[in-house]
């Protein structure tokens, strides 16, 4: 059974009285999440927009290691994401994405410049994330694949499912998830994994507005990984990393925090001077 199935299963099991069912939902005038169609602009309306303006996103969040059931935080992460979308067909759609991350001390908030392997004792210099950019094409029912198998590589498999959703009252919450699991061979030489979890919580009300283009939304966000990038020294170390975090959208870069703008600032002033343009590369 897949994951997003039991949880659903879950949730009906728990009955809630206050969970709005398909029929509470139609006499109400408001989006159903039990159906794809309205699943499926419940998650765009909170997550990006019904138009191309771009989106702005954070994620404050600490990145901690997971060894032997024990959690040790490494580092800050602050998160910037920026997308653009636009329409190609009916309930089919391309997103456009800018994530620039930085990695900040623990206590004094500085960019992190060594990092001290609680692990095994070594001290790393720190290889902060690049920019990256993506592009993302949009279905029905989540992310359409179109990664072709490549000679030397080994097989990826990913789920870019949306959903499940919740409703309660007015609150509406929805999983946006990024699961990704790459075998060897790979530049890594072990099996990569990667499990992003994204839970987006607005009012269903103004999701279900069709006048709101892009509603006010929050989030949470976990990852539960393995240690993907060689320079943190985790080669032959039994464990996993793990973030915690939490984010807003905003339509405008005013609504990023001040650290994130604050690095940006220092680091990639010619990005915040063209976001547009730093979308597209």
């Amino acid at each position: 059974m897949k994951r997003r199935t039991a949880l659903g299963l879950l949730g009906v099991a728990a009955g809630f009285p206050t969970i709005i069912g398909s029929k509470s939902a139609r006499a109400a005038g408001l989006l159903d999440p039990s159906k794809p169609e309205d699943l499926h602009t419940i998650h765009r309306k909170l997550n990006f927009s019904m138009d191309e303006k771009p989106v702005f996103w954070f994620i404050e969040a600490t990145r901690f290691g997971l060894k032997d059931y024990e959690f040790t935080p490494f580092w800050k992460m602050h998160v910037g994401m920026v997308f653009k979308v636009k329409d190609i067909g009916e309930r089919l759609y391309e997103s456009s994405h800018m994530i620039k991350i930085f990695y900040s001390d623990l206590e004094t908030g500085k960019l992190l410049e060594t990092f001290h392997n609680p692990y095994t004792g070594q001290k790393r210099p720190v290889q902060q994330p690049g920019v990256a950019r993506s592009k993302r094409k949009h279905g029905l029912t989540g992310v359409i694949s179109d990664a072709q198998p490549r000679e030397g590589v080994g097989a990826v498999t990913s789920n870019n499912e949306i959903g499940p959703a919740w409703v309660i009252n007015d609150d509406v919450w929805c999983n946006g998830d990024l699961v990704v699991k790459a075998e060897k061979p790979n530049n890594l030489d072990m099996t990569i994994h990667v499990n992003d979890w994204s839970t987006y919580h607005g009012s269903i009300s103004e999701v279900s507005d069709p006048d709101v283009i892009s509603a006010s939304a929050t989030h949470t966000f976990n990852d539960i990984n393995t240690f993907n990038h060689p320079w943190i020294g985790m080669q032959g170390v039994t464990a996993n990393s793990v973030s915690r975090g939490f984010g807003r959208k905003s339509r405008s870069i005013e609504g990023m925090p001040p650290a994130w703008r604050g690095f940006m600032a220092e680091h990639n002033p010619d990005i915040l001077a063209d976001i547009d343009g730093a979308i597209e590369g």
